[in-house]
């Protein structure tokens, strides 16, 4: 397993271990929630050994943050946010 696995796997865990601890005390559920299965999603993706299915999820994972990314700017400019 290379350092790069490596240290995204222990991000990974700190991360979700946060999220866990925001789960618990119950104040940002929803968030905690989405959190959790971005990371357990973007933590697995190093592990797989297909090619095709690795791109298709870094392709996912980027659109993903692109498109989030305009739609908080929508709600920000709308005074939604």
């Amino acid at each position: 397993m290379s350092l790069i696995v490596r240290v995204l796997l222990a991000g990974g865990v700190i991360y979700g271990g946060i999220f866990l601890v925001e789960l618990l005390q119950g104040h940002v559920l929803w968030q905690a929630l989405a959190g959790i299965g971005i990371l357990a999603f973007s933590a697995a993706l190093p592990l797989t050994r297909e090619e095709h299915l690795l791109h298709e999820g870094e392709m996912i994972a980027v659109w993903s943050v692109i498109l989030l990314f305009g739609l908080y700017a929508i709600l920000k400019t709308g005074g939604i946010v």
